[in-house]
């Protein structure tokens, strides 16, 4: 049973993807009726910064468009390339970049300019190794306090598949994240993984009549701790 739920799943998630993934091109669209999606991220497991850039008509949940010539999408210059099976653009670049300028311009020659910028974020360099699940737990992390339109994400991993849970940090001038009991309790006690994000989401600052976001996220390297009872 457990087998054919999963197969179900499977093709269910595979119908999501290939859906969210369906596409068109640009010039068969009003360049007003167009959303775009900007972010820069930076992974430090790979030492790679991402930018990519996606368009959709409408809104978010559009169809995604690949642009048409002469229409483009840079950053800090450089070209971002289409990536087929993933229906955006992107552009690798090696280790941190903190900041740059994406400049789409749309078939009708009309250019819409978006600084985004990352700020870092790190786990505490001594005490969080191990994490008891039967109390709530207070992690302050390495970095700036939280401004306005800033997230801090912790997602906690534990052996077995499903068993994960995620915390959200959002209050301005918060320096840390409240891992509550009732999630904690859920974990298996043994070895797990843990993901920090930081993200900034800025109020965009040109976008066609559907709007826009902008996105910069930072993750730090996973961490391996040890939940116990």
């Amino acid at each position: 049973m457990k087998k054919k739920i999963k197969l179900i799943l499977s093709i269910i998630l595979f119908a999501v993807i290939a859906f969210s993934c369906e596409r068109e091109d640009s010039d068969k669209v009003n360049q007003d009726t167009i959303f775009a999606e900007y972010e820069l991220f930076y992974n430090s497991n790979e030492d790679i910064t991402y930018a990519r850039a996606i368009f959709h008509f409408s809104n978010i949940f559009g169809t995604r468009l690949e642009l048409s010539a002469p229409s483009n999408v840079t950053f800090n210059g450089d070209q971002l390339l289409w990536k087929s099976g993933l229906a955006y653009y992107e552009k690798e670049y090696v280790g941190f970049v903190n900041s740059g300028t994406f400049v789409w311009t749309d078939t009708d020659g009309k250019s819409f300019t978006n600084p985004a910028s990352i700020n870092e974020i790190d786990y505490p360099a001594v005490g969080f190794d191990t994490l008891p699940k039967s109390a709530s737990y207070e992690l302050f992390w390495d970095g700036d306090s939280l401004a306005a339109l800033e997230l801090v994400t912790v997602t906690i991993k534990g052996q077995v598949e499903g068993d994960v849970q995620v915390f959200t940090q959002a209050s301005p001038n918060a320096t840390s994240i409240v891992l509550g009991l009732t999630k904690l309790s859920q974990l298996g006690s043994g070895s797990g993984t843990v993901w920090m994000e930081r993200s900034y989401k800025p109020i965009p600052a040109e976008a066609t009549s559907a709007g826009a976001i902008v996105t910069g996220r930072y993750r730090p390297l996973n961490k391996s701790i040890v939940i116990v009872d």
